[in-house]
Parts: structure tokens; C-alpha cells; sequence
């Protein structure tokens, strides 16, 4: 009896440890509100306007409310802006099959944080991490100084710049440049 008492104790205990943390978790909804999801993060997001509405305009905003975790490695409004012509021409395209492709190519499974990458690479003797993107494609993690820079397979890359932002279960990396020629 006393091992059937100190097991559900251990239970409880652990129990309540499990539901303190989960509340100071920043994907929790709190007094009843639902958590505000990664696309919706975004739209309150400074420079980060064009990669929000790309996600609603082909759709994808919807995979960001289930429940598998992504990392959406976001190029900012002024990486786009640099483009030009050429972002214009897909971010403003009636189909949204050359759009979708882009965001996929800067899609990673699974919620990875800058520090998380950084420690990653540190960790790796090459002194670098390929990710697989949602795409098809690779993309290739460094670290100059306290600078994490990622690199398509097609050699365009950027810096992480500024604070993550998260929503749901999922997280985007703002960065300076769009990962992939067009």
C-alpha cells in the first residue's frame, strides 16, 4: 500500500511540475484564448509583411494551424524590395504555384530556433548544418562571428537578422535576402 501511495504521489507530482511548464510556454492559450498562430504572428510583425500575406495568398497559412512544427526561414520586405521586377512578378501572379514553391523552399520541419542552429553548427566539426526544406531542396547553415548566414543549393544566401518570430508551433527566422534566384 505504501509503494501504491508513493507512485501516485510521484504521478501527481510530476503532473503539476508538466502543467507549470506547459503555462509558461509561449505557444500556450491563455484564459481560454486560443494561441495566435504563426501567420497571424506575422501579420504583427515588422518588415515581414510580403513573406505574411505570400502565406495567405497560396494558402500555406493553413498548414501553420495544425499541429506539426515548422521553421520558416523568412526573407524580410526589403529582401523582396531588392528583387524588384522579379518579385513583383511572383508575389503579384494570379497562380500561386511559383509563390508556394518559393515559401516551401524556405520551410524546415520541426521548430528550430537562431541558437538552436548556431549550437548546431558549432557542434559539427565541418563548422556547418544542411537542413532539408519542404521544397526538396538544402539549405546550408554557417557561422561567421556571431553572424549565422544560410546558402541555397542554387548559392543565393542571407543573414539571420533580428528576433524569431513565433506563433502556434511553429517559428520564422527573419533574414535579408530571398533563397532563391528569380
Amino acid at each position: 500500500m505504501r509503494k501504491l501511495t508513493l507512485a501516485l504521489g510521484i504521478l501527481a507530482a510530476v503532473g503539476l511540475m508538466l502543467a507549470a511548464c506547459s503555462e509558461n510556454s509561449p505557444n500556450t492559450a491563455q484564459a481560454g484564448k486560443p494561441a495566435e498562430t504563426l501567420p497571424q504572428a506575422l501579420d504583427n510583425a515588422a518588415g515581414l509583411q510580403t513573406v505574411a500575406e505570400a502565406l495567405k495568398e497560396t494558402g500555406m497559412a493553413g498548414a501553420f494551424r495544425e499541429n506539426a512544427s515548422y521553421t520558416l526561414i523568412a526573407p524580410e520586405d526589403s529582401a523582396f524590395a531588392r528583387l524588384g521586377d522579379s518579385a513583383r512578378q511572383v508575389t503579384q501572379a494570379d497562380d500561386h504555384t511559383a509563390l508556394a514553391a518559393l515559401l516551401k523552399d524556405h520551410i524546415l520541419t520541426g521548430y528550430l530556433t537562431p541558437q538552436d542552429i548556431a549550437a548546431a553548427i558549432r557542434a559539427n566539426k565541418e563548422g556547418k548544418v544542411q537542413l532539408p526544406t519542404l521544397g526538396g531542396g538544402t539549405l546550408t547553415f554557417t557561422q561567421a562571428g556571431n553572424t549565422v548566414n544560410v546558402t541555397a543549393e542554387d548559392g543565393t544566401s542571407a543573414a539571420f537578422d533580428g528576433a524569431p518570430v513565433a506563433g502556434g508551433s511553429s517559428i520564422a527566422i527573419p533574414v535579408t535576402g530571398v533563397l532563391k534566384k528569380l
